[in-house]
């Protein structure tokens, strides 16, 4: 089993390929990049999950991944 951080670089891997993927599928709908956004973090829930036997640690490790590509993704828009 990976430790907490291996895992948290895992997600944060798998949100580079979705900000890599969002960028380059410029003039796509946005509802198209919605259901590639869950698309991606139905992956990344399945595969903490899998790497992680602890709900507390799941659920911790998923919202701080995401809020890191979320803020990091608003950072980009705003600059």
């Amino acid at each position: 089993m990976l430790r907490h951080g291996g895992v948290l670089f895992i997600q944060l891997c798998i949100w580079f390929a979705f900000f890599l993927v969002i960028h380059q599928s410029g003039n796509d709908h946005l509802s198209y990049k919605v259901m590639l956004f869950f698309v991606f973090l139905y992956l990344i829930c399945t595969l903490t999950v899998r790497l992680i036997a602890k709900s507390k640690a799941i659920l911790i490790l998923m919202t701080l991944s995401t809020t890191l590509y979320l803020m990091t993704e608003l950072l980009l828009i705003i600059t």
